[in-house]
């Protein structure tokens, strides 16, 4: 028994601590970064995504830089904005003042509400206050310069990993190179492969996304690897013994909204009647930058000034000039008579595409109920998929329950992805049976990348609607495809206790991947009414499963569950004796803080 408590101790020991050659033997641990952000709980590329990563100590966090129209450097991963805000269009031909108008957030949850795009300058700063590390992936080639001076500027070149098109950039300023990372290929992460990086003082690098295998994630950690990005950084933190706690996130409100439009206040006519004639003139004019910007400052105008000329510039011949003239009508309010939604309800038989999307999404924003039915309706016959796409994420913003109906046909009927996509995203934010039932089909469709975001967004959706959803999320548990089982078995994790039941029913699955993902799910659930049922779950004859019970019941800490998990303590399968060494010790460990505190 005694030598069993010393092994354990070793083999624990040898599982959280990593000796680098290329560091003079020092111990070190390998640095963990987030993929965008930790996205199963915030949306990406965001600030709310940069404060949850230093909320749990990871230690940094790969960003997507693109440049604006005017030059701006902002986080966006797309070549659009479609996917990631509520507003619509290609970064390089959109100015950062209307980016800065667009929901970054919403799509990922109504918490999220009024998150924004943020500045790479401003990302910067806040990653030296809080010394997060930045992985840079610009996505753009020629702004590379621009890139690394403001990376110089901030004071950030100690804290930044070059990654991308920075790594092949020549720069003469040795001072704003940053670290070098030199990334492994599975084939290549062998001791010699990291040697070589370590050899040539720079960062053995790994990626491995859309995947949150730990076997995986501890075989290249045990290879040397120095950083590694991950989606799932929260399975990294427990295989380094970080504690960490899967669905326990709760976001504070974002009431001030920055930069949102604010119209003024004082009541001066005569001034604004000769300000709004100059900004109806340059909206009018050849300069599509001045054009938009002009209506942009017009919806910082009193409504009753403003709205009469806009009115009027929505009828105009030029379609750009309509387009400019619905955006800058969303800003405002609807008045008595709905003369804001009326006029843009015309404008949906456009016979411009650009100006159908465009008084869409103004209806969208404005929350115009009325408009709902009328939206519906052409939805079943519009051909421009940006259209389509708009109308859909309309119908979810408005709450009308009876859209549930007309979007999942077009779920059933429509071709394009891109469009799908968009009705997830409105079904999530309606909720129903209707709607359950056409998420659960999108996340059980096997179509490979062209359908991975509409199938995230499906399995977010349903976890946000809590126990109604199990049954279906159970369903897609026992899927034959493992991306279906992922992203079911983390919705679940989201749900917490209510699901615990249907899980611990799968213990019992004929499918093999299924009983290990229920066990996984439960140990980060962490309830303990699971503890019987993973008890007998130890004695399964698939070891995986067995292993995945005894790492579970570690995660729950129980220590009445000691004495039976050293009775597997020399089972023959390494990964079950790894994972009952790493539970008991944990389960002891967080015993012995209890009674210190």
């Amino acid at each position: 028994m005694h030598y069993m408590r010393i092994s354990t101790i070793i083999l624990l020991f040898l599982s959280l601590v990593f000796i680098s050659p290329a560091h003079a033997g020092k111990k070190h641990r390998v640095e963990i970064f987030a993929h965008h952000g930790i996205l199963e709980d915030v949306p990406e590329n965001t600030f709310a995504a940069l404060k949850r990563i230093v909320e749990l100590g990871i230690d940094g966090v790969e960003v997507d830089v693109r440049q604006t129209k005017d030059n701006q450097l902002i986080l966006m991963a797309d070549e659009t904005i479609d996917r990631t805000t509520d507003g619509y269009g290609y970064v390089d031909r959109l100015l950062y003042a209307e980016i800065q108008q667009y929901d970054a957030g919403s799509w990922r949850g109504a918490r999220f509400k009024n998150e924004r795009v943020p500045l790479f300058s401003d990302v910067l700063k806040f990653c030296k206050v809080n010394q997060l590390k930045l992985l840079v992936n610009i996505k753009q080639t020629h702004v590379e310069k621009q890139a690394l001076d403001l990376i110089k500027s901030c004071g950030m070149s100690t804290q930044v990993y070059l990654w991308g098109t920075l790594r092949n950039f020549n720069t003469e300023d040795a001072a704003i190179q940053g670290k070098d990372v030199v990334f492994l290929s599975p084939e290549e992460l062998t001791e010699e492969g990291v040697s070589r990086v370590h050899d040539e003082k720079k960062y053995a690098f790994s990626i491995l996304l859309d995947s949150d295998d730990r076997k995986t994630m501890k075989g290249r950690i045990e290879a040397g690897i120095d950083v590694m990005l991950v989606d799932y950084p929260c399975v990294m933190m427990d295989i380094l013994g970080m504690d960490t706690q899967a669905n326990d996130y709760k976001p504070e409100p974002n009431k001030n909204p920055k930069n949102a439009v604010v119209q003024e206040e004082n009541d001066n006519k005569a001034f604004f009647i000769n300000k709004i004639d100059t900004l109806v003139e340059t909206i009018k004019g050849d300069d599509g930058d001045k054009s938009r910007t002009a209506a942009l400052s017009m919806a910082i105008l009193p409504q009753k000034y403003a709205v009469p000329p806009l009115i009027k510039l929505t009828k105009h011949r030029l379609p750009h000039i309509k387009q400019n003239a619905a955006w800058a009508l969303s800003f405002f309010q609807e008045d008595g008579d709905e003369m804001i939604s009326n006029r843009l309800q015309s404008m949906l038989k456009d016979k411009n595409a650009d100006v159908r999307r465009a008084a869409v999404f103004a209806l969208k924003r404005l929350g115009s109920q009325q408009a709902s039915s009328a939206l519906m309706d052409i939805l079943k016959t519009e051909t421009n998929l940006g259209v389509k796409y708009e109308i859909a994420r309309a119908l979810g913003v408005l709450r009308n329950r009876g859209a549930a109906f007309t979007l999942s046909e077009v779920i059933n009927k429509e071709k394009s992805w891109y469009v799908k996509s968009a009705c997830v995203e409105a079904l999530g934010q309606l909720g129903g049976n209707i709607a359950m039932n056409a998420l659960s089909n999108v996340l059980v469709t096997d179509t490979g990348e062209v359908a991975s975001s509409a199938r995230d967004k499906a399995a977010w959706a349903l976890a946000t609607m809590g126990e109604k959803a199990v049954p279906r999320l159970s369903h897609a548990l026992r899927d034959n495809e493992e991306i279906t089982r992922r992203r079911a078995g983390w919705a679940m994790i989201k749900i917490g206790s209510p699901a615990v039941p249907a899980l611990v029913s799968m213990l019992r699955d004929i499918h093999k991947e299924t009983r290990t993902r229920a066990a996984q799910a439960l140990g980060w659930i962490r309830d303990n009414t699971a503890v019987d049922a993973l008890l007998w779950t130890l004695k399964d004859k698939e070891p995986s499963v067995a292993a995945a019970a005894a790492w579970a019941l570690g995660r729950i800490g129980n220590p009445d569950v000691i004495s039976t998990l050293e009775d597997f303590a020399h089972s023959k399968n390494k990964e079950m004796r790894e994972n009952v060494v790493e539970a008991i010790e944990r389960i002891k460990a967080n015993t012995q803080g209890g009674k210190e505190q």
